[in-house]
């Protein structure tokens, strides 16, 4: 690192991250693949277009370019004289549509940092982490809606290196008003678009029907009854998913034998109109499903099967008691190779590094390390040194939610898996409870049926359970203790697991606040994260969080 990139306390950390990221400082972008389905504008495209149309005019025949970015750090967008020095270069170093600039990516860079750090940043030449950008000084002005407060993207204004810094912001930051003034505007209209479309579909059916725009979720009566089995967010990644044009019809399987047609369409504007019939008879007023258990007599969603049979390295991420060693286990092979992170701390780093060097060249298909955050340093640096040579088995391995938010080291090895599993805690599986409850119990008794009153099963499946499964078990064992069957009321129960004297949430609520723990954990607890990946501003997260209770 430079004299002057070390002088610079922002540029120091983001360098520390980028090492963190495994970036490499020679790496240069590809061009992104041409095969993904062409998706209609989005909201920022759509707000930015007549200001970047008019400040393209003037770029021409200047050594400026813009590159706008969304909110996942995709390069949606670039604005300049493409017939200039600069924009020749910008496309020699690999800055096209769909190029990722987050700085898990290309390291620390005016985009993925802005985003990062969620305010301007400035990048003046080798201040760079790859190579390939060092040609460059620029500044990256965050784009945040100002009804919602929400990052949108951000806008990059590219010059060559040694340009003055002060001019670039000015820049940038006049160019960034003009686009949030005309989000606003927009959604104003989108939002009155989107009712007309959502109360159109509702009068000619009486199938369930929601609408998702930008911050905005419209649903009819029937809706109700089946947000206890469908979260928010398995509704977004549908409309993700659907194309442009015409209605895109999909599946979804809410339990063993039951499953929800969805139909998406998109509307022009922005959002989408979802149609959701459940395909048994009289469906419409639903009893709670009944997840299937596995093997282990726990409830797995379509978190584990999403992962089941894939190849690649996995990381198992969830609370303490949340089950991940027992998903470790049922995501491949009958016979891995177990290591504990803890016992790295009882038989001396040394010995656990040997033996992990053993293991991985031991033949064995699979490598489960459990508690890979109780890890020191050396160690995590081993882990990461066997995901990127490639050669080891299939490694497993798991780890807090708490340690990935809080670890760079952790957070470094867990961005090498090829693929991420969340455990949800036991609190915000609430269409899980009842089969939980069965699974558990008929564990503990060696295959005895047990009934829960309706009274005993609400007030477990309000608690909040900071133990999760752990502390379920313990519940259950003490409760069936010298039991041989029948009904379990509220008296049987444990009196710190009663409940409460507040009014118990409604389906749609506790469906809701699944969702919302859900995006927290998903987030690693950043709100503005959070709320993003739900659709709605960062206010309305803060209202919601207190009207359902929801610890933050």
């Amino acid at each position: 690192m430079s004299r002057l990139t070390a002088e610079k306390p922002d540029v120091s950390s983001a360098w520390k991250r980028s090492q963190l990221y495994g970036v490499a400082p020679h790496y240069v972008p590809a061009v992104p693949g041409s095969g993904t389905s062409e998706k209609p504008a989005t909201a920022l495209l759509r707000a930015a277009a007549p200001t970047l149309a008019a400040v393209g005019e003037d770029l021409t025949g200047l050594e400026v370019s813009l590159l706008l970015a969304n909110r996942s750090g995709l390069l949606v967008q670039t604005v300049g004289d493409r017939k200039s020095y600069i924009g020749d270069q910008v496309e020699r170093r690999g800055l096209f549509v769909g190029t990722d600039l987050t700085e898990e990516r290309v390291g620390f860079n005016g985009v993925g940092t802005a985003l990062e750090v969620s305010r301007g940043i400035a990048v003046n030449g080798n201040e760079h982490f790859i190579e390939a950008f060092r040609t460059f000084s620029c500044f990256g002005a965050p784009i945040v809606h100002p009804g919602s407060g929400r990052i949108e993207g951000v806008l990059n204004v590219t010059a060559l290196a040694g340009s003055t810094p002060s001019l670039l912001e000015g820049f940038a930051r006049s160019v960034v008003r003009q686009i949030e003034h005309q989000l606003v505007q927009n959604t104003h209209a989108d939002e009155y678009r989107l009712m007309t479309e959502f109360r159109r579909a509702t009068s000619r059916t009486r199938d369930a029907v929601c609408a998702f725009g930008d911050g905005v979720v419209m649903s009819n009566q029937q809706v109700e009854s089946l947000l206890e089995h469908i979260d928010f967010d398995t509704l977004r990644r549908m409309i993700a998913d659907a194309r442009p044009d015409g209605v895109t019809t999909t599946s979804l399987e809410i339990s063993a034998e039951r499953e929800v047609a969805v139909e998406t369409r998109l509307v022009p504007s922005g959002g989408a109109i979802l149609t959701l019939r459940p395909q048994w008879q009289g469906a419409m007023r639903i009893t709670r499903g009944r997840p299937r258990p596995d093997s282990s007599g726990h409830v797995w969603g379509s978190r584990l099967r999403s992962v089941r049979g894939k190849t690649g390295s996995v990381a198992v991420i969830g609370e303490p008691g949340s089950g991940k060693t027992t998903a470790a286990r049922e995501i491949g092979a009958s016979q891995p190779i177990v290591m504990d992170g803890l016992d790295a701390q009882l038989d001396g780093t040394q010995a656990w590094s040997q033996r992990l060097l053993s293991s991985s060249r031991s033949g064995a298909a699979q490598l489960i390390i459990d508690n890979m955050d109780l890890l020191a340093p050396p160690q995590l640096a081993l882990i990461r040194q066997l995901l990127s040579s490639g050669a080891a088995p299939r490694i497993i391995m798991t780890a807090t939610a708490e340690a990935v938010a809080c670890d760079d080291y952790v957070r470094s090895v867990v961005a090498l898996a090829d693929n991420r599993l969340e455990i949800p805690p036991l609190r915000a599986r609430v269409a899980d409870f009842p089969a939980l409850l069965d699974a558990v119990s008929r564990r503990i008794s060696g295959g005895t049926s047990y009934t829960f009153s309706p009274a005993a099963l609400q007030a477990l499946t309000r608690q909040p359970w900071p133990g999760n499964l752990a502390e379920l078990h313990r519940v259950l064992t003490q409760v069936l203790s010298g039991r041989t069957g029948g009904r379990i009321a509220v008296a049987d129960l444990p009196e710190s697991h009663r409940g409460d004297k507040t009014q118990p949430l409604l389906g749609r609520d506790r469906a809701e606040r699944a969702a919302i723990v859900e995006a927290l954990e998903a987030a690693e607890g950043n709100k503005i994260q959070a709320a993003a990946g739900l659709g709605i501003s960062r206010t309305t997260l803060y209202r919601r969080l207190r009207a359902l209770k929801i610890a933050h």
